[in-house]
């Protein structure tokens, strides 16, 4: 009797793990669901995000400024081994385009070439980076005549006013740099409206919170063809107007970035995260 119990003991003890085996082989509900998921490829978010094209954007928002000139000065240089440009370098190709904000339309340009005074023959690295060859500078107006002429073609505009147009440059060396160091060098005057401006890398970089390095990487993140001679300064500049449509388009309302003034600019620092390379 007492050898029946406990062989009755010992098959209930089988039969309770046999049936909890069974049951741990058997795959969860939860199991189940993760294997279809799974099975239907769902992606994880992108790491970084989606970047505008041309396509996308709010052409009816409201801009700060009613119109934005666009400019990418060109100025003599020589190969980096010989050192800096002495005793300064001096702007040689002055172009300036005026968009519209309210339909990114181009209104008008501005383009002439400036004779260097200082060192009046172009290097041949000069004229190899930006096309720009002896003839084209010989006979043209120096600096403060150019000056003079662009101030005249603002004035053209009575549409312009104080307070409703900016100046875009891709990068701050344009009017921070070249601008201002040969003004001073020269004894010239540069007028008031030249002391701030919109540089489009910071102005991106505030709408997407990611850097990019150049026009060149501007222009592969928006899908843009780069058109024309790069370091050609009027090229620059319409390679530089599609971009400030782009990012324009997609909803970003531009403000002053930069300043002649080091200590305004400096408040004006954040650090970024450099864009992501955009692959085919």
């Amino acid at each position: 009797m007492e050898e029946e119990m406990r062989g009755h003991a010992i098959r209930k003890i089988y039969q309770v793990v046999a049936k909890r085996t069974a049951l741990s082989t058997k795959p969860s509900t939860f199991v189940q669901d993760f294997k279809l998921v799974k099975s239907r490829e769902v992606k994880a978010p992108p790491r970084y995000p989606i970047f505008a094209t041309k396509e996308k954007g709010n052409l009816n928002m409201a801009q700060q400024f009613d119109y934005l000139l666009i400019l990418d000065f060109e100025a003599t240089c020589q190969e980096n081994s010989l050192g800096p440009m002495l005793p300064v370098q001096e702007i040689i190709e002055f172009p300036v385009v005026q968009l519209s904000t309210s339909d990114w339309s181009e209104i008008r340009r501005f383009h002439q070439y400036v004779r260097p005074t200082e060192c009046p023959k172009l290097s041949s690295f000069c004229t190899t980076l930006t096309g720009i060859i002896q003839e084209m500078v010989d006979d043209k107006p120096t600096i403060s005549n150019v000056l003079e002429n662009f101030d005249e073609w603002m004035k053209e505009d009575s549409r312009l006013e104080k307070g409703n147009f900016a100046f875009v440059t891709c990068g701050d060396w344009d009017l921070k740099v070249a601008l201002t160091n040969e003004a001073k060098f020269k004894n010239l005057k540069i007028p008031e409206y030249f002391t701030q401006w919109i540089n489009v890398k910071k102005a991106y970089a505030a709408h997407t919170n990611h850097f990019a390095k150049g026009m060149t990487q501007l222009l592969k993140i928006y899908d843009l063809q780069h058109k024309g001679r790069h370091h050609s300064g009027i090229d620059d500049v319409a390679n530089i107007c599609e971009i400030v449509r782009c990012l324009g388009k997609d909803g970003h309302n531009y403000r002053i970035t930069s300043s002649s003034n080091q200590t305004t600019a400096s408040k004006q620092q954040r650090f970024f995260r450099e864009a992501p390379r955009k692959t085919k």
